[in-house]
């Protein structure tokens, strides 16, 4: 599965949280100084300013654009990286439409949900990237 594009396009967006695993650990991590992924013998070094991974690319069987319902908020938006075993690599969250800037409770942005629409149609359909709607669990 080739990723460098989304990899590269995520990375330039700022106001992402991105989170490192998916099991019993994970890692929040803001977008704040985002570098350009440096892409070297199969593995994708992402950098921010206070955090980074190294990342096997080949580690990467699927990628899903989803829309899923939260229990606090109409929805999430996310792009998540999983494994072939289909467990969770990582997530890439855009900036909720029913949030402000401090993530309280606001009237819907429909200008937060367009980059999020924007970059899913612009990768969907792609080696294998899909989209996928989570009901609330």
């Amino acid at each position: 599965m080739e990723i460098a594009g989304l990899v590269r396009d995520l990375t330039g967006l700022e106001q992402m949280l991105w989170v490192i695993g998916g099991g019993d650990v994970v890692s929040e991590n803001t977008a704040v100084g985002m570098k350009e992924p440096e892409f070297s013998n199969g593995y994708v070094n992402i950098e921010a300013e206070q955090w980074h991974i190294h990342l096997n690319a080949d580690s990467v069987k699927g990628v899903q654009f989803v829309e899923a319902e939260d229990h606090g908020i109409p929805f999430l938006y996310y792009v998540r990286f999983s494994d072939a075993q289909g467990e969770t690599l990582f997530r890439v969250y855009f900036p909720n439409p029913y949030l402000d800037d401090h993530d309280k409770p606001a009237e819907f942005q429909p200008e937060k949900l367009k980059v999020f629409e924007d970059f899913r149609d612009r990768h969907v359909g792609r080696d294998g990237i899909i989209f996928a709607k989570r009901p609330r669990q």
